[in-house]
């Protein structure tokens, strides 16, 4: 059996209905089993009558009914919105207000009954006098949203991006083509289902068939527990950051003799060192490196490269891959010229992957969205260049970074201190090594006559509460003033070196 992603209904393509769908960190469900949860889940929603096309909020952590009730709005072409649990209930509440969902599925232990007008959790149906704000997501008919994911915006609000049916059909044409994947895989699962990286594993084990094995963050982050989950269920396609597989290398034991079921390493979300490729390939010299690019906006990703040994010897940076079929990809620069290392171009991504836009967001859509030849077309604020045919990444434009495989602004950041009494001025600032992000320090001015001791509790707090986990700087300031550039900006530098000379509060 599988889970036609595309059609919304499942569909018998063998003998396969008591092979394990979903293995979650609760419990298995079996691919006959996964469908009557799934059809009886939809039936259920069915009878709230709910606006054509309104998204369900679907709540979190590994849990097998997770994908049941994935699976349930997808066949009713309603969008899901992924809210793992290390999403702060603050910014669920503003998600909930964005999207106008009536009904959030609750999976957690003790799921809140007032995020929503109406929460189905473990404890059974609990209504609240939450305002319904039904028509925020226009209903799609001819091309239907599948899912809502909510990445970091600048401005402190979450930005909805959204992708239908046709976008998610192209991505799994790709993933069915071109991956070498097949119904007998077992995708292994670490990331939050509210990280787009989750898709990858998510979509493609139940549009093929093949099996999904989920694995929570205590799991994750115990690896002899979790390399031992992954060799008794045969997980054969690892899926993350390179940050999450380069802690599992630090331990020389990580081999392909301790779990030889694993024959696909898949990475997204990150630039791939490549001591990170040599060394998987020499531990597991079974198995095949897949390196991929691209952000929430394309659809997971939109380039695929085979990261081989030649390849290594062959090209001194780490390329990201051939576009995906079906797809254009442009490093485009201010003088038309053609893009190098040295001059890279702004990364441009057309196809039928690309998202319709964020959610009710027209002036961000006007500036990052466009349309060429029919076909939509978004510009990632990500510079690269070609050689030889094949994509390689350069770096970012804005203020935007990739920290541990997440997307995170800086801004957003910088806009929760702000909403924390007693600051005055507030930024985050990325401390690298070379080209990649090691960590995020905050820097905050007090409001005069502040307890400076007290404000540093408190902003720790408040950040915890009002941010997710990943987005949490490791470490927090208090300057008296901002230094500027001769442009009158933040010097961001000269920050870093306070930093790094002054100690740390």
């Amino acid at each position: 059996m599988r889970f036609n992603i595309v059609t919304g209904g499942f569909e018998e393509v063998g003998s396969h209905a008591h092979k394990p769908a979903v293995i979650g960190s609760d419990r298995v469900l079996t691919w006959a089993q996964l469908q009557v949860e799934a059809e009886a889940l939809a039936a259920r929603i069915t009878r709230l009558n709910l606006p054509l096309g309104e998204p369900v909020l679907i709540r979190g952590h590994k849990e097998a009914d997770m994908v049941a009730a994935i699976c349930a709005c997808i066949s009713l072409n309603r969008p899901y919105v992924p809210l793992d649990v290390v999403v702060p209930l603050e910014r669920v509440r503003r998600i909930r207000s964005a999207t106008g969902a009536s009904l959030l599925i609750d999976h957690s232990p003790e799921a809140p009954a007032d995020l929503a007008p109406i929460t189905w959790s473990r404890a059974g149906e609990s209504r609240s006098d939450q305002p319904m704000l039904s028509g925020l997501v226009p209903h799609r008919p001819h091309d239907p949203i599948r899912y809502i994911i909510f990445t970091s915006g600048s401005t402190g609000e979450p930005k909805g991006v959204r992708i239908t049916r046709e976008a998610a059909e192209a991505f799994l044409q790709w993933m069915t083509n071109d991956f070498g994947f097949t119904a007998d895989d077992v995708f292994v699962n670490q990331a939050p289902f509210s990280f787009d990286l989750s898709v990858y594993e998510l979509f493609t084990s139940l549009h093929m068939g093949a099996t999904l094995l989920l694995n929570d963050a205590e799991t994750a982050k115990d690896a002899p527990r979790f390399l031992e989950r992954v060799r008794a269920f045969g997980g054969s396609v690892w899926v993350s950051t390179p940050t999450f597989a380069y802690l599992y290398l630090t331990d020389p034991g990580f081999t392909g003799a301790l779990v030889p079921s694993i024959r696909n390493f898949l990475f997204c979300g990150e630039a791939l060192p490549k001591a990170t490729v040599q060394r998987l390939l020499e531990r597991f010299p079974q198995a095949r490196v897949l390196n991929t690019y691209g952000p929430t906006e394309a659809t997971v990703a939109t380039t695929l490269i085979d990261v081989s040994l030649d390849v290594l010897a062959r090209y001194a940076d780490m390329p990201v891959g051939f576009p995906k079929r079906d797809s254009v990809i442009r490093c485009t620069t201010p003088d038309g010229a053609i893009a190098t290392k040295d001059a890279p171009g702004e990364i441009e991504i057309v196809g039928k992957h690309v998202s319709i836009g964020y959610l009710n967001n027209d002036a961000l859509n006007a500036e990052k969205f466009f349309e060429a030849d029919g076909w939509r077309g978004f510009r990632t604020g990500d510079y690269g260049w070609f050689q030889d045919g094949i994509l390689f990444f350069t770096g970012r434009r804005d203020e935007q970074v990739k920290l541990n495989g997440f997307r995170i602004e800086l801004g957003d950041i910088a806009a929760c201190m702000l909403t924390a009494p007693g600051v005055a001025d507030a930024i985050a600032v990325p401390l690298k090594s070379g080209d990649a992000v090691k960590r995020i320090v905050a820097f905050a001015r007090p409001v005069p006559g502040t307890d400076e001791s007290a404000l540093i509790i408190a902003l720790r707090e408040h950040m915890q509460r009002g941010l997710p986990a990943y987005m949490v700087p490791a470490d927090l300031m208090l300057v008296d003033a901002f230094p500027v550039n001769s442009s009158h900006k933040t010097d961001r530098q000269a920050l870093i070196k306070m930093y790094l000379t002054r100690g740390r509060e």
